[in-house]
């Protein structure tokens, strides 16, 4: 059951070869223009998101919301045609949808310019003058579209599966060349894949529901669902919102349980594995109380270990009561037969429930991959102030961690343009413990010995500066004065700094 993902630019060979390719193999074909007319249909006000991107630099709050209503509306769409069986999807940034769904083909196809121009001039009826003009301008309306929306460069090669030429390959031959991939192993459904294409689309329906629904259209909210499971977050202005949100998602098909969480922001933590007895738990949870902020728990698990966790994961038969958006007890029948036990979930779900008990909670998940899919998958991330580093590449050496995790920080940071740290830097980063008092107090007696000091002597401190000494040694004054200045701006900011997160000012 493959998904193949056509991306393509304006007046290209896209919808061609997704043509060519659905009757070759039978499969139902979807594009980016009917999801937009059924958008439109819904009332989603794409036209004046798509003018505000590429007019304004900056988007109104407002039009940001409608931006999440529109990626999660089309994704309930693909999601649903692609529950049905095969499917081929052609749009300008398609590949970028369902992120972390293994079993999609992600294609990009290249159309010689001259091809384009010729397909413009034949659609639109304009010189070739123009149409060149108009073609240059809306590759780079389509640019700031795809790095708005999606928070990558549309040609990142390293997006796609396979990407085509057709200065050198017809269509028929890449259609014929797609068929073949699609039969691969590498992009058939797995049940850790099918597992994670209903996370997203139970996410999905979750957002378009309370977006569109009278008692929560005007909330801030951060979702994710899980298993059934569908945390929401809400900012603590809203205070009266979780009511609200419980009863809309009574209506959800598919939620068995509904947790709100009142919180500004989230911190985003990832590890292989979790603890709620562990120091790192303890320190993330102060961190979040001061900050207002939820915890959302992402646990990875290596690429190279994934069958092995496929192989001990077995069906469950027994009733497992769960807690329903009412507080309703549903029976649930046959849970999902990949659903992780919590005694081999490496912690994850004794952890969600500390923070579920704390009302810390946004929510926790697994995916199986490396370095890619970890950045793809947080990709979607927008209400997050910080991200923690933990436990991560333990099969590696030491120094090969931490270069892992170094160029793994990178490419978040640059991803969420947010703060990213690991573990260890967090209790000195944000927290204030016994290395810090110790450091506070080594740096106070400085401050206070050299204001003493200095003080104390200000003849001789003035000599030296402009009396007898320094009309002999002018040198050594200056050099003085270069070293002592940033010395004392240094213990004095630390010592402000340490008093300021004493007191839990950041």
């Amino acid at each position: 059951m493959p998904i193949i993902m056509i991306s393509s630019a304006a007046h290209s060979a896209g919808e061609e070869l997704a043509q060519s390719l659905a009757k070759k193999t039978g499969w139902p074909s979807l594009s980016r223009t009917e999801l937009v007319e059924k958008a439109r249909e819904h009332g989603i006000r794409l036209g004046r998101l798509e003018t505000s991107i590429i007019k304004s630099p900056v988007v109104p709050e407002k039009l940001a919301k409608e931006k999440d209503l529109y990626l999660a509306f089309i994704t309930t769409i693909l999601c649903e045609k692609g529950k049905e069986g095969n499917l081929v999807y052609q749009g300008r940034a398609g590949h970028l949808l369902l992120p972390g769904v293994t079993h999609r083909l992600r294609v990009g196809l290249m159309t010689p310019n001259e091809m384009r121009i010729e397909n413009a001039m034949r659609d639109l009826r304009l010189s070739r003058e123009k149409t060149e003009v108009y073609l240059s301008q809306l590759d780079e309306d389509f640019d700031k579209w795809v790095r708005y929306v999606h928070g990558v460069e549309r040609l990142d090669p390293g997006q796609y599966d396979l990407f085509v030429n057709l200065h050198n390959v017809s269509l028929p031959n890449i259609s014929a060349t797609l068929c073949s991939m699609a039969e691969l192993p590498d992009f058939q459904p797995t049940p850790v894949s099918l597992r994670l294409m209903n996370n997203i689309d139970l996410t999905a329906r979750a957002r378009v529901l309370l977006a569109t629904h009278e008692l929560t259209r005007d909330l801030d909210l951060g979702i994710r669902a899980v298993d059934g499971v569908v945390t929401v977050t809400y900012m603590p202005r809203q205070e009266g919102a979780a009511e609200a949100i419980l009863e809309v998602l009574q209506e959800l098909k598919g939620c068995k349980e509904a947790r709100c969480t009142m919180a500004e922001t989230n911190i985003l933590w990832v590890q292989e594995s979790f603890s709620p007895d562990s120091e790192n738990f303890e320190e993330i949870v102060q961190l979040s109380r001061r900050w207002g902020a939820a915890v959302e728990l992402l646990r990875v698990v290596p690429g190279d270990q994934q069958m092995q966790a496929l192989s001990e994961e077995q069906p469950k038969t027994e009733k497992i009561p769960v807690r329903g958006a009412a507080g309703d007890t549903y029976t649930g029948g046959v849970e999902d037969d990949s659903m992780e036990s919590e005694a081999d979930d490496s912690g994850l779900t004794q952890t969600t429930e500390a923070l579920v008990s704390m009302g810390r909670s946004a929510g926790g998940e697994t995916i199986y991959g490396t370095r890619d899919e970890i950045i793809e998958k947080i990709r979607g991330e927008t209400n997050c102030s910080l991200v923690v580093l933990g436990n991560l590449f333990l099969e590696k050496g030491h120094e090969a961690r931490m270069r892992m995790v170094r160029e793994l920080s990178l490419a978040i940071r640059e991803r969420l343009k947010a703060p990213v740290i690991t573990a260890d830097e967090m209790k000195s980063r944000f927290l204030f413990g016994k290395k810090q008092a110790i450091r506070l107090l080594v740096f106070a007696v400085l401050v206070i010995c050299v204001y003493t000091l200095v003080f104390s002597f200000q003849d001789s401190v003035l000599n030296f500066l402009g009396g007898d000494i320094h009309q002999k040694w002018r040198w050594l004054g200056s050099i003085s004065v270069a070293l002592f200045v940033p010395f004392v701006a240094y213990c004095y900011s630390t010592v402000t700094g340490l008093l300021l997160k004493l007191i839990g000012i950041d």
